[in-house]
């Protein structure tokens, strides 16, 4: 009797000692979670243009922080700076209007055009809890390069069309609508590519159709440049360059 009350205490034991193990582990384990903080500071970004602003963190191709409208602020968390000597960088993207004349009717749209001002790249080295203030300058129009190109396609057809590249469906710049009507043109920003930007050697484009009730035709590859504007016409068997094929865009 004595043997069996020893072995059950002791088995006993050792059921509170594995739990109490297990315990202290996931207590552990909850704060090595707890740890991962992420140290930070505050931002105040002030957008003196008179555009609206994409912020981008680090290069131009980094991750958006925000977005400004012409004259706004806001304040935001910013991750502390790893570099002490440069401190973070903060790249500017400048949102543009310009104006596309529809030819079919003369009728003026409007659309956006992102454009980089090069120099606009604003350094701050960002402590944790500390309070930041950073100006974003009106750029000097000659330093803008523009990062967007636009494919015009003019329907001289008495049916709508759409615009697809490999299935998928583009809807217009300016208004968001997919179909073209009739006696209308279609406007459309193109795709950048994985890579954010068209090279400044230009990029192709190509597979691309336009897609009406009764045919599907190829529009012709070409290459396109950033900061122009490239027509075509369809007229319900083929899809030609316009005789004006490339404009260069003006933008304000």
């Amino acid at each position: 009797m004595e043997k069996k009350t020893f072995y059950f205490f002791v088995t006993l034991l050792m059921l509170i000692f594995v739990a109490c193990t297990d315990n202290t582990t996931d207590g552990n384990n909850s704060n090595n979670g707890n740890n991962l903080v992420i140290k930070t500071g505050k931002v105040t970004f002030f957008n003196e243009s008179s555009y609206k602003v994409v912020i981008h963190q680090d290069a131009f191709s980094g991750p958006v922080l925000l977005e400004l409208a012409a004259g706004g602020s806001q304040k935001v968390d910013v991750r502390t700076s790893d570099n002490y000597g440069i401190g973070s960088t903060f790249s500017i993207e400048y949102l543009l209007r310009i104006q596309l004349v529809d030819s079919t009717g003369g009728e003026i749209r409007e659309a956006s055009i992102s454009a980089l001002d090069p120099n606009v790249q604003i350094n701050c080295v960002i402590e944790e809890n500390k309070s930041y203030t950073i100006q974003i300058p009106q750029p000097q129009p000659q330093n803008l390069e523009a990062r967007s190109a636009f494919i015009c396609i003019t329907n001289k057809y008495n049916l709508p069309f759409e615009l697809k590249y490999l299935g998928t469906v583009f809807k217009q710049t300016d208004n968001g609508n997919i179909s073209v009507p009739a006696y209308k043109t279609g406007i459309y920003k193109l795709p950048l590519g994985t890579e954010g930007i068209i090279p400044s050697n230009g990029r192709l484009y190509k597979n691309y159709q336009v897609v009406s009730t009764f045919s599907s035709v190829e529009v012709p590859e070409f290459t396109a440049q950033n900061g122009n504007k490239y027509n075509f016409e369809y007229d319900g068997t083929t899809v030609r360059k316009s005789d004006k094929f490339e404009d260069t865009l003006i933008y304000r």
